[in-house]
C-alpha cells in the first residue's frame, strides 16, 4: 500500500473522468426551424418569411449549430415528417424552434420518446441557442461582421496578478488545487491511523491481551507507544511518496527538459511604466513551456513540505489520543460511535469550509480555522501555498503544541482505567470522575 498509495489516489481522481467519457454517447438531434430574417430593400425585420413577397430569407437557426462530440445535429422544415422520423427510432430527439409574441420572442420545444436526451445535451443546445439568437441580432440589427461578433462573444482579456514584492505572477488555480490536496490528505490521514490506534487499543482490550502488557509496561508507556509507532509507520510512508514524486519528476524532466523552460517575458507599457510580464498566448508564439509545471515549480516547497510534516504528526497525535481514549472505552467497535462523533465533526467541519478558505485564503474564516487546533491541521495546509505570516504559523504551531499535551494528559487518564473496565456501561460523567482521580 506504501507503493500503491499514490497509484490509487491518482486513480481516485481519474476513474470518474474515464467513466463519464466511456459512458458518453453522441445525441441525434433534429433540428426544425422556421425562423427566417427577411430582407426588404434596406429595411431588415425579424417575421415570418411566408408573409414577404420578395426579400431574401436568412433563417435563425436553421444551418447554425455546431456539432460537439456528443451532439450532432440535422435539419428539416416539416415538423410532422421530423416526429414521425423520431418514433421510428432514426433519432434522439428533436427541436422545434418556434417565433411567439412573448418575451422573450423565440422558444424551443425538445420532444423525444423512450430516452430523454441527457442533461450535458439539453445545456449545449440551449447554450448555442442563445449564441445564435445573439449573434443574430448583432449582426442584422447592428450591422457587425463577424470579425466583431467573434470578439464580442469570446472577449479575452489579458490579466495579470504579481506579487509586487517578488514581481511574480501567483498562479492562483495552481495554489488551490495544491492547497486543496494537501489539507485533504492530511484529513485523510488522521483519519486513517487515528482509526488505527483506536482499533489497535480495542482488539487488546477485548481479546484481554492487555491485561499481559501492563504487567510489564505501565499502561500510559504502552498507549504512547502504539502513537509513537503508528506514526512512524506514517512518516515512513510520507517520506517513501515524497522520494517517489521527485523521482517521478526527475525521470519527466530528463525526458522532457523543454517542459521546465523558464515562462517567456514580454515587456509592455502601461502609463509610461514598463512592466514585464509572462507572455500568455506562448503557446501561439511557439513556447513549449508547460504553465502548469511552471506553477507548480513557484511554490516553496521547503515550507511546503516542513509545515506538512508538522501538521501530519501535531494533527495526529491530537486526534490518535483521542481516538485511543475511545478505544479503551469499548468493549465491542459498534460502542464508539456516541464517542468518535465528537472527534470527528471539527475534521469535518473544516473540509466543509474548504471552499470559504480557498475563496479568501487572507479572511477571519480562514484565520481562526488555521488557528483552532482541531481545524488548524487541514486549514492551514490550505493556506500555506497563498503565503502565511511567519507570526501566524508560529501562533498556530504553539496554540496546537499545549493542545496536543493537553490531549494526551487527558487520553491517559481515561486510557489508564477504561482499558480494564469490562462489562460496565460507560457514559460522560463516568469518563468526568476519572479525569478527576489524582493518581
Amino acid at each position: 500500500m506504501t507503493i500503491l498509495g499514490p497509484i490509487l489516489l491518482c486513480a481516485l481522481w481519474a476513474t470518474p473522468f474515464l467513466i463519464s467519457k466511456t459512458a458518453q454517447k453522441t445525441d441525434n438531434i433534429i433540428v426544425v426551424d422556421t425562423n427566417a430574417i427577411v430582407a426588404d430593400s434596406d429595411i431588415i425585420v425579424v417575421d415570418n418569411a411566408a408573409d414577404k413577397k420578395k426579400g431574401e430569407k436568412v433563417y435563425l437557426f436553421k444551418g447554425n449549430f455546431k456539432n460537439k462530440e456528443n451532439i450532432k445535429f440535422e435539419y428539416m422544415d416539416d415538423i410532422s415528417q421530423a416526429q414521425a422520423l423520431l418514433k421510428e427510432g432514426s433519432c434522439d430527439g428533436v427541436l422545434e424552434i418556434v417565433k411567439t409574441g412573448d418575451n422573450p420572442p423565440i422558444k424551443g420545444f425538445m420532444y423525444y420518446e423512450e430516452s430523454e436526451p441527457g442533461l450535458s445535451t439539453q445545456e449545449e443546445i440551449k447554450k448555442q441557442m442563445s449564441d445564435i439568437f445573439k449573434t443574430k441580432i448583432l449582426e442584422y440589427d447592428y450591422n457587425m461582421d463577424k470579425k466583431e461578433i467573434e470578439w464580442i462573444n469570446n472577449a479575452e482579456i489579458d490579466f495579470y496578478t504579481k506579487n509586487i514584492l517578488t514581481g511574480k505572477e501567483s498562479y492562483q488555480e495552481i495554489k488551490m488545487v495544491l492547497g486543496g490536496v494537501s489539507g485533504f490528505l492530511i484529513y485523510f490521514f488522521v483519519f486513517l491511523f487515528g482509526a488505527q490506534v483506536m482499533k489497535s487499543v480495542s482488539e487488546e482490550k477485548v481479546n484481554r491481551i492487555v491485561e499481559v502488557l501492563v504487567s510489564s509496561v505501565k499502561p500510559v508507556q504502552l498507549l504512547m507507544g502504539k502513537l509513537i509507532g503508528i506514526a512512524l509507520v506514517g512518516l515512513t510512508q510520507f517520506c517513501l511518496w515524497v522520494v517517489l514524486t521527485f523521482a517521478i519528476l526527475g525521470f519527466v524532466r530528463a525526458a522532457a527538459p523543454q517542459m521546465f523552460q523558464p515562462v517567456q517575458q514580454e515587456e509592455i507599457t502601461v502609463n509610461e511604466r514598463i512592466i514585464s510580464v509572462d507572455k500568455i498566448n506562448a503557446a501561439e508564439a511557439g513556447d513549449t513551456t508547460n504553465e502548469l509545471i511552471q506553477g507548480l515549480l513557484s511554490i516553496n516547497y521547503l515550507t511546503m513540505i516542513g509545515m506538512f510534516l508538522f501538521y501530519f504528526i501535531a494533527g495526529y497525535f491530537l486526534y490518535a489520543s483521542l481516538f485511543g481514549a475511545v478505544g479503551s472505552l469499548i468493549d465491542a467497535d459498534t460502542d464508539g460511535q456516541q464517542f468518535t462523533l465528537p472527534i470527528t465533526v471539527p475534521l469535518i467541519i473544516a473540509i466543509v469550509c474548504l471552499p470559504a478558505v480557498l475563496d479568501n485564503p487572507t479572511g477571519n474564516v480562514a484565520f481562526w480555522l488555521s488557528i483552532i487546533p482541531f481545524t488548524s491541521p487541514v486549514v492551514m495546509m490550505v493556506r500555506i501555498p497563498f503565503g502565511v505570516t511567519f507570526w501566524e504559523l508560529a501562533l498556530s504551531a504553539s496554540v496546537m503544541l499545549l493542545f496536543i499535551a493537553a490531549a494526551v494528559w487527558l487520553a491517559a487518564k481515561i486510557y489508564r482505567t477504561g482499558i480494564l473496565m469490562y462489562g460496565k456501561e460507560i457514559n460522560y460523567r463516568e469518563i468526568w470522575k476519572w479525569l478527576k482521580y489524582k493518581n
